[in-house]
């Protein structure tokens, strides 16, 4: 009997502390299962999700500008570009500044519209579909984009344009001799090589 009562407190301690480590387990919000029992993060058209504190699956190119966004501010800013008035949302989390939306224009009824037309990221808690990010090398972006179009812009920034995403990198971490610029399209570069140091600074989506 005594044997017996002593089984059956350490099956139920193995039992109480095996509930325990799995209520223990993190949780995503968003996960699929890859068959053989473990879970990986769900990867959506525009970007993964590294961790977020708002629903950035939301935010896409061409859905609506969010009124709010639980867990952060989101504020109209307004700046002059080309002599003309333009208009930007910033999205802040404790003032730190994550991400920027430009809504689109309608140029028939000459106004901005409610239409996310471009997203700057400047936070490095977004991944691009290849799981670059804010902070991430550059030389790292160029083995994966071989072919990617790169151009120094006239705000003076280089631009790695990857067909819907764009790795900006300030002039500073160039290696070499940045070509004149003499239109607003910027100029080309060609063979780009860049310090080893060079990390990307935003991440622009359009």
């Amino acid at each position: 009997m005594r044997i017996m009562k002593i089984a059956k407190l350490i099956l139920a301690l193995g039992l109480a502390f095996c509930l325990a480590s799995c209520g223990n387990q993190p949780k995503t919000d968003e996960s699929v299962n890859n068959g053989n029992g473990s879970e990986t993060p769900v990867v959506t058209d525009e970007v993964q999700v590294a961790e977020t504190p708002f629903d950035w699956g939301a935010l896409k190119i061409g859905s609506d500008i969010p009124e709010k966004i639980d867990g952060c501010t989101i504020e109209p800013v307004t700046y002059m570009a080309e002599g003309e008035e333009q208009i930007k949302y910033a999205i802040k989390k404790g003032g730190e500044l994550l991400a920027e939306l430009e809504p689109d224009y309608d140029f028939e009824k000459n106004a901005f519209t409610n239409t996310i037309s471009v997203i700057n990221i400047y936070s490095d808690l977004y991944q691009s579909e290849k799981n670059f990010h804010v902070g991430s090398n550059v030389s790292d972006v160029l083995a994966a984009y071989p072919d990617l179009l790169t151009s120094f812009t006239v705000m003076g920034e280089i631009c790695l344009d990857a067909d819907g995403t764009q790795f900006m990198v300030a002039a500073e971490d160039f290696d070499g001799k940045l070509p004149e610029v003499t239109s607003d399209e910027g100029a080309i570069i060609k063979n780009p090589s860049f310090k080893p140091e060079a990390k990307v600074k935003m991440i622009r989506m359009y």
